[in-house]
Order: structure tokens, then sequence, then C-alpha cells
């Protein structure tokens, strides 16, 4: 049984968020998709309500879409969707959006979904995506911790309101986000514009060469990134060896692995997820990219060394290396 993606949108107040949201479930490609809003967030959907749920406040939106607004933990209600839509009570949905309070912090809201087994047996985490209005993100960011966690932990970055500021504003805007995540995709969006393809992140989005990055900050939190890419088969067991080492090393310091790795025995890429030290349930996807079976990995941590986290990645890739050896009879 395939399961069902899910997305994190947030962003911080005011940036945005449900209108790129209103933008995407105007579009065909989003009418099969269930969004669910936390009891916290900023309700503001424009679509007509055009039928209510009878056990709970899930409602059928014009283009075909469901909304769920969740009372409490989002874990329940999202298995009460899944059990519904099974029993023919809403109609089916192939993916999720959850979209977050603009004061949520994303590791925190991932950590409950990622601690429930049903959550992971029936969905697949498939990324976090942060609005960011360009013209306060200067400020915002060096005021809002909660704002610098959004950014820091996204897979992409969706640039708003960059019609109202001039390009070098944009351009301040781009280089600050950079500097606290290098490894995210950045993507503008105006209004009546928003598609799958600029909102739905990549899982394959990782760096494709060795890389490393500190990311600076005044604050008493500071965040740090390391990546690698490296070649190389990696035994499951040896896998297995370096997350236990690696997560107990770390504990919830580690806000975020994403990973695409070359599985020894499996013909298709692994990607894995560990949020605040918490490992999602891996995922198998269809191909490769491209035919590159490079194996392609960040670490996010917090109050952490960045040479600490550049140590573990080299311990992965000299896993790999050893592998390689032993499939060889190289001694």
């Amino acid at each position: 049984m395939s399961r069902i993606p899910l997305v994190l949108l947030t962003g911080f107040l005011g940036a945005g968020k449900t209108t790129v949201l209103n933008g995407l479930l105007t579009t065909p490609e989003f009418s099969d998709t269930a969004v669910v809003i936390n009891e916290a967030g900023e309700v503001g959907l424009d679509h007509l309500l055009m039928e209510q749920g009878p056990a709970e406040p899930v409602v059928m939106l014009e283009a075909g879409c469901l909304c769920c607004r969740a009372k409490g933990a989002l874990a329940p209600a999202l298995a009460n969707l899944l059990r519904r839509a099974r029993q023919g009570h809403l109609p089916p949905f192939e993916r999720v959006v959850v979209e977050t309070s603009g004061l949520a912090d994303p590791a925190a809201v991932l950590e409950g979904l990622i601690a429930d087994v049903a959550f992971n047996r029936h969905f697949a985490f498939a990324g976090i995506v942060t609005v960011v209005d360009v013209r306060a993100a200067a400020a915002t960011l060096k005021q809002h911790a909660e704002a610098r966690m959004q950014v820091a932990l996204a897979d992409r970055l969706l640039l708003a309101k960059t019609d109202l500021v001039a390009a070098d504003e944009i351009a301040t805007a781009r280089q600050a986000l950079s500097a606290l995540n290098p490894h995210a995709a950045q993507q503008v969006v105006r209004p009546g514009q928003a598609s799958m393809a600029a909102f739905w992140p990549d899982s394959l989005d990782l760096p494709r060469a060795s890389t490393t990055a500190m990311i600076p900050s005044a604050e008493p939190t500071a965040f740090a990134t390391a990546s690698l890419a490296f070649s190389g088969a990696i035994a499951p067991d040896a896998l297995e060896a370096w997350l236990d080492h690696t997560i107990t090393l770390f504990g919830p310091l580690l806000l975020r692995m994403k990973a695409l790795l070359d599985v020894a025995g499996a013909s298709r890429p692994t990607v894995l997820h560990v949020v605040q030290g918490l490992l999602h349930q891996p995922l198998d996807l269809k191909a490769w990219p491209s035919g590159d079976r490079q194996n392609r990995i960040v670490l996010i941590g917090r109050d952490v060394e960045q040479q600490m986290l550049a140590d573990a990645l080299a311990r992965l890739a000299a896993v790999a290396r050893r592998t390689a050896m032993f499939r060889t009879g190289v001694n």
C-alpha cells in the first residue's frame, strides 16, 4: 500500500501562506488534495464551502479539495480523514498539505507526527515549504526565532509579495535566506500564478556536490548545516548502525536530516527524513534522478559545531567505501 505524501506549509505571521494556498486550490492539479489547518492556523480559505462533514469540521471546497481544521494533535485528524475517505464518507485524496500557525516551530509539529505509528504507516513526509514575505524578511529573521527556524528547516522557500518591492530588495532577501538555509530552493510566487511545480518540493532537491556551510547568527541559538554527495552502495546493517549512532549523538539537536541513499540490495533510491532526532519511516522512490546513483545527504543542527556534522557525513561515506570493498573482496 503506497503512503500519502504530506507537505508542511509554514511561514511567519502575515507571510502569505493562505494566499498561496488559495491560489493552489484553484488549480486542477490540487483537486485531490486534503488541507489540514492546525487550530491556531490563519484560516482564510476563500473557496465556497459546499458540504459539511457529519462527524467533524471537514468541508468540501468548490475546487474538489477537502479542508479540515484540526482541534489539537494533527495525527488523529489525519487518521480520521483517511478512515472516512476509505469508508466512502469523503472523496479520496492523493496528497495532504498541513498549514501551520505563523508562530509554529515546524520541527515540533513534525515531531508530533513522526512519533505517531499510524502516521508513519499511512503517510510519507514530503517536505517543508516556507512562505517568506520579502518586504519584511530581514527584520522578521532578525527579531523572531520562529521565523529563523521556519526558514532553516525548509526544503523550498516561496518568495511572496515580490511585486511590492524593488529588485535590489529581492536580491537582499535572497541572500539572507541563503545564508540561513543554503540548500532550500527559492521560488517566486505571484498572486494567481501558483502551480504544483512551484509549491511541491522535490525529494531529490539535494546537493549533488560536496559542500559545507556555517550559518552565522548573533542569537543564542545558532544553526549549522553540512552536506555531502558521494558514490557507493551502503550495506543496510551498516546504515542502521550509522543512523543509531548519529541520532544518539545529536539527539533533538539534529533538527533535520534529509537523504537520498543507495542502499545495497535495493534497486530504487531510499529517502530518509529525521526531525529532532526522530526517524521517519523510509521511503523508496520510483527511480533515480537522471540515472545518477549518488548518495546525497544534508544535516541541519542547532547549537552544534558544524565540524561535528561534517564528521558524521564523512563516517557515512566511509561506510559506503567499506561496503564496496567487501562486495569486491578487497581487504
